[in-house]
């Protein structure tokens, strides 16, 4: 290979000497922005915690969108749309957010301050507090590598993700995102003040504990002799194991030759807080939130076999797995899998 090709990194000392100089500029606006930070924290607690529990609302349902609003001001992932809903979105303060984030937002972009939010690792080397951002990405890249092979798309349970907006604009294919009752109400209201269009999809409101959200499909005008992509993402954490295998095998049922389904699943020793300081303090915050997590897959010694085992029992055969965190000591915490029928 030749040496001229090779990017050099700057020297140690320069390197330090870089670092210093940012945050020697960091810090006075940090000093700026600690009044507005103190306000907007009270704010996004009030909006994330009680006014999200007053509306009926989640706070899992909120996280995908969070951290779709973190990628586009950290320069990750433009996502104008995410930001303009949390605007007029009422379990979430865009001021809020900015108040806390503005300082690392503003010195990243004026002078590469480094920010771990808006930091992507390479693949396998992710960890509990680096996969937020990976996952978006991949859950991205999933709906682009189909969106044009498919004629229906289903996603249940997502929450205020808006990752249908963003690829099924304009496409030849049906789509349906099923949610609980007060969830997708409050969903399209949200859309509807922001100015967001969004007719082509379909909203499909389930209440779990007393519908079949089979049927709510079936009624909506889902087909089963079309090809279809079901995107089931951070969901499975907060079920039972045999509610998990119960919806994926209905998932299957309604699925032709050549329909897929891609799903994630935390391992069991990251569900029980046991992985890290970053897992045992996440797990903590949604117990507190009345959310506990209570399934996860048992990864410590051949993790692809372990899920390609759990889907089989679901009658899915794996066809693709990413593993997070697999290149490091310890053993992966995380995985997309896309499945087909068996």
């Amino acid at each position: 290979m030749n040496s001229k090709n090779i990017k050099k990194r700057p020297p140690k000392i320069l390197r330090f000497l870089i670092k210093l100089f940012q945050i020697i500029l960091y810090i006075p606006i940090q000093i700026i922005f600690i009044p507005f930070a103190v306000i907007g924290i009270i704010i996004a607690i009030y909006k994330e915690m009680r006014k999200s529990k007053k509306l009926g609302v989640s706070f899992s349902a909120i996280k995908a969108l969070q951290y779709r609003w973190l990628m586009h001001y950290f320069n990750t992932r433009p996502d104008p749309i995410s930001v303009a809903f949390i605007k007029k979105f009422p379990c979430e303060s865009h001021f809020g957010m900015w108040s806390i984030m503005g300082s690392l937002i503003i010195s990243l972009r004026l002078f590469g301050f480094p920010a771990k939010l808006g930091k992507l690792v390479e693949q396998g080397e992710e960890t509990a507090d680096t996969t937020a951002g990976i996952r978006v990405l991949m859950f991205d890249k999933v709906m682009e590598k189909y969106v044009d092979e498919v004629e229906q798309i289903v996603l249940p349970g997502v929450g205020f993700d808006l990752i249908a907006l963003r690829f099924t604009k304009e496409k030849k294919v049906k789509v349906f995102e099923l949610d609980q009752v007060n969830t997708l109400n409050v969903k399209v209201e949200t859309l509807k003040k922001a100015g967001i269009k969004h007719d082509w999809i379909t909203y499909i409101p389930v209440d779990y504990a007393n519908e079949s959200w089979v049927d709510k499909l079936l009624g909506a005008g889902f087909d089963k002799t079309k090809k279809t992509l079901f995107l089931w993402q951070s969901v499975s954490l907060y079920l039972e194991a045999d509610i998990v295998k119960k919806n994926l095998r209905e998932m299957a049922d309604l699925c032709v030759d050549g329909s897929i389904i891609a799903q994630d699943f935390y391992s069991k020793v990251f569900s029980s807080g046991e992985y890290s300081k970053a897992a045992k303090n996440f797990m903590n915050i949604i117990k507190k939130m009345g959310e506990p997590a209570k399934f996860g897959i048992d990864m410590s010694d051949d993790p692809k076999a372990a899920v390609e085992l759990f889907l089989k029992e679901c009658g899915l055969k794996m066809t693709k797995i990413n593993l997070f965190g697999e290149k490091l000591d310890i053993e992966p915490f995380y995985c997309i899998v896309e499945a087909k029928k068996l």
